[in-house]
């Protein structure tokens, strides 16, 4: 998780974001993380619909350990609160509001019961 500079940077595959204070933290791109596109959503989605700010910036180690809530997303994992850091309760060592609001949110996009985001998706059809 930690970067050559002892920065927190992400998990295996997953984007981190920190809350603290109703502000979302992330890392940087030039801070060794996947820019990936669900990273960009959870932004969006944040922002957008939640009204949290995201601040994108290099994210030190103590602040994992002092943060609210702490989420992980990514293609594998979409989107995963972490409640527990070396063996210490994040927050209130539960699923924290917001990150709970954001899954609810997310996955009623994923699954196309958003009309807003409908355009996010692509139906299958069964052959």
């Amino acid at each position: 998780m930690l970067n050559q500079n002892g920065h927190v940077s992400e998990g295996s595959a997953e984007n981190l974001f920190i809350i603290r204070d109703g502000v979302a933290y992330t890392p940087p791109v030039y801070d060794n993380i996947l820019e990936g596109i669900n990273r960009r959503t959870h932004v969006q989605l944040l922002r957008d619909e939640l009204g949290v700010e995201t601040v994108v910036r290099p994210v030190d180690r103590t602040e994992v350990l002092l943060a609210d809530e702490i989420f992980f997303c990514g293609t594998g994992v979409q989107v995963v609160a972490v409640t527990e850091v070396d063996f210490l309760p994040v927050g209130g060592g539960r699923m924290g509001p917001i990150v709970s609001q954001l899954r609810e949110l997310f996955f009623g996009i994923v699954r196309g019961r958003s009309a807003k985001y409908r355009h996010w998706c692509t139906p299958v059809y069964p052959a």
